[in-house]
């Protein structure tokens, strides 16, 4: 008798035991590219409550430059060490940019850089009057600080096409 409820008791905790296969959640592609930086990688501490000013007016969609001169109206502000804000402060255009950012420090030897890297990424609404800076922002960019620490560089990367060959 013993043996007989010992036999049921098994094979009813054996067949209650099976439990069905736990899926993992699919993580999207973007999460899987994205590449993750360590601090030493990056300008954002160099950069966190620093302010930089510039003129809209002078933007050429190709490169943008930011100094300390307070004369000029446009302000790109650092918030901390992963949120920026830009002020637009022209006749015809006020507006407010915000979002944040991931600023790799220019290193001697190439580098190449992580796809689908930009450094910056706007979270605020689109805003017509800002629209090419707001373009040129998601871009890839070359982004350089001078030696100083006076001059921010920004440069739009070219989109260079895949080499191919006749035939293939």
């Amino acid at each position: 008798m013993k043996k007989t409820v010992f036999i049921l008791l098994y094979f009813s905790q054996a067949a209650l035991a099976q439990h069905k296969k736990k899926i993992p959640p699919k993580v999207p592609l973007e999460k899987q590219i994205e590449h993750s930086f360590t601090e030493e990688e990056l300008l954002n501490d160099a950069l966190k409550g620093s302010t930089w000013y510039f003129d809209l007016k002078n933007y050429d969609q190709t490169k943008l430059s930011f100094d300390k001169d307070k004369v000029k109206p446009d302000v790109l502000y650092f918030v901390d060490a992963k949120k920026f804000q830009i002020s637009i402060n022209q006749k015809n255009c006020k507006s407010l940019i915000k979002g944040t950012y991931q600023i790799m420090k220019k290193m001697e030897e190439p580098i190449s850089t992580p796809v689908r890297y930009h450094p910056f990424k706007i979270t605020s609404p689109y805003q017509k009057c800002v629209a090419k800076l707001s373009d040129f922002l998601w871009r890839d960019l070359d982004i350089s600080l001078n030696e100083t620490k006076q001059i921010i560089e920004m440069k739009a990367i070219e989109d260079v096409p895949p080499i191919t060959l006749p035939g293939f």
